[in-house]
């Protein structure tokens, strides 16, 4: 008994056991703050979308500058400029290089055949009454034949010889381009023809009109042409 009271009468008296009592009778009794957990602000719907709106338009309208930019400078490469040969203006020479007359005169730079037409020439195979030059495209109405013209070729249709005729399907025409056999379904194509004051020839070989039976009616006269 004399050491119990002994015991008590030390932890009576020692101050530091007394705090440590104290320590831990607040911790078990002190109750945690909660934490905060930080939350994300959502951003809002409509700026969401017009975010999206923006990128979608963004997108287009870079592709569409591309494809845009890409067509132009395939354009500004293939658009013809200063056009010369076949498919714009072809000088023919002077008027006096044809005789009236004489056997059509081969271009092979525009393609076509030129020939002084005499009024006089009414056989089969001649100039249907025209007067002037006329420029007929080489090229076949019937699939595209170059077509020669043979000055000995001889048709059953008629006694004369020289002809336009096509070598690929028989195709044959008069000097002036009327067709008078073959499976072609019209006359020789012509060729717009102008004519300076001092006689030189252009043949605007992109300027054509298809083939019909007015050909002689397209001849054209001057003044200094050979008669």
């Amino acid at each position: 008994m004399a050491n119990e009271t002994q015991t008590n009468d030390v932890e009576a008296e020692n101050p530091a056991a007394d705090a440590w009592r104290e320590a831990l009778a607040s911790r078990r009794t002190e109750l945690a703050e909660p934490e905060t957990v930080p939350t994300t602000q959502a951003a809002p719907i409509d700026v969401d979308a017009s975010r999206r709106n923006f990128l979608r338009a963004s997108f287009w309208t870079g592709l569409g500058v591309t494809i845009g930019g890409g067509v132009a400078l395939f354009l500004d490469f293939f658009y013809p400029r200063n056009v010369k040969g076949f498919g714009g203006p072809v000088p023919a020479g002077n008027v006096a290089d044809y005789p009236r007359g004489a056997p059509p005169v081969a271009n092979s730079t525009g393609q076509f055949w030129i020939a002084n037409l005499d009024p006089a020439d009414d056989g089969g195979n001649g100039s249907g009454g025209a007067d002037g030059l006329l420029a007929l495209w080489r090229k076949c109405p019937h699939l595209g034949c170059t077509v020669p013209w043979k000055p000995d070729a001889g048709v059953e249709v008629s006694p004369e010889t020289g002809w336009y005729q096509c070598p690929c399907h028989g195709s044959t025409y008069t000097k002036s381009g009327i067709r008078v056999f073959g499976p072609a379904p019209r006359s020789m194509d012509t060729m717009a023809i102008e004519i300076d004051d001092a006689g030189n020839i252009t043949v605007q070989t992109g300027d054509v009109t298809s083939g019909g039976p007015d050909n002689p009616d397209r001849a054209v006269s001057h003044p200094l042409l050979p008669t």
